[in-house]
């Protein structure tokens, strides 16, 4: 294994994104921290790194384990890293899924009501 890597090759790897260059977009527009510092994608990483990614305007936690030395299948990648994301974060994540689920698809349930919404906006920092 190698001793670092670089920071949007590991976000592909770890397969965290799709695709190399969503990694470098997201690292372009300051949504990627490693250890509490934003990210280039050129930036190294190392084992036992704490990166936050920008999802919905909340953060997700994830620590590297093992450096993955070249692509792997998918399963095999999420063993390379572990979720520490907080879980009020995960709650408030479940409550904007299933806000857009409901506003998108009237047909899998009903819309947020108008307290939901405004939780929803709160969240969002609105």
């Amino acid at each position: 294994m190698a001793e670092a890597l670089r920071l949007d090759h590991y976000l592909f790897r770890a397969r965290l994104f799709k695709s190399r260059s969503q990694a470098t977009n997201a690292c372009k527009e300051g949504r990627i921290q490693i250890n509490d510092v934003t990210g280039k994608a050129s930036s190294d990483v190392h084992e036992d790194d704490v990166i936050k990614i920008r999802v919905k305007g909340l953060y997700r936690h994830i620590r590297v384990l093992v450096l993955p030395g070249k692509n792997m299948a998918k399963d095999k990648a999420k063993e390379t890293w572990r979720d520490e994301t907080p879980e009020d974060v995960l709650k408030q994540w479940e409550m904007i899924h299933l806000a857009q689920r409901g506003m998108a698809h009237k047909d899998e349930g009903p819309r947020p009501t108008k307290k939901e919404r405004r939780d929803l906006r709160k969240i969002r920092g609105h």
